[in-house]
């Protein structure tokens, strides 16, 4: 990439503020990216359209094949928008992939369903056979996966915290 790219925007003004902001604008095309992966993949394997935002309450559901409340799948996926995973949920309930489980009187449940374990079974074969693999043959030892969850762990809590920051305090 050439040396001299101007690379100040409206968010970029001066050096520090270009490094978080290349970072931020990767982190932006690698998570839009992962989404287009994820409805691609579910396409070919199960011949139908999920969102990623379905496909990752979908999975979230099955991990560890435990009934989640939706209080676990905001936690689970860092999302504050109860209502939109409703939704979300309520789109799977119809599709016959996850349904609805009262393990407390007043708490409400999800549970994947025979169809939602097919469904989520075709998917981890087809991810499988094309992703993993394509991981398999990038030199692992130059992209060290797991020092990268590391990092994006920690990156998160920055990100947590700066928005809390945001929301307690006000602007003077």
């Amino acid at each position: 990439m050439p040396e001299k790219l101007d690379k100040t925007w409206h968010l970029a003004k001066d050096a520090a503020e270009v490094k978080v902001t290349e970072f931020e604008f990767q982190v932006w095309r690698c998570f839009y990216g992962f989404l287009r992966w994820q409805e691609d993949c579910q396409r070919y394997a199960c011949g139908d359209s999920l969102t990623g935002n379905e496909l990752s309450l979908l999975h979230i559901i099955r991990m560890n094949d435990q009934p989640k409340t939706i209080y676990e799948l905001s936690r689970l996926l860092n999302r504050d928008d109860p209502n939109n995973i409703q939704y979300s949920i309520g789109k799977l309930i119809e599709k016959g992939l996850v349904a609805k489980e009262k393990i407390t009187p007043k708490v409400l449940h999800y549970r994947i369903t025979k169809e939602g374990i097919k469904n989520t079974d075709t998917f981890c074969k087809a991810r499988s056979a094309i992703l993993v693999e394509l991981f398999k043959k990038f030199d692992m030892d130059r992209l060290d996966v797991e020092k990268i969850t590391e990092g994006l762990s920690a990156i998160k809590g920055i990100y947590d915290e700066a928005s809390h920051l945001a929301a307690a305090y006000k602007k003077k």
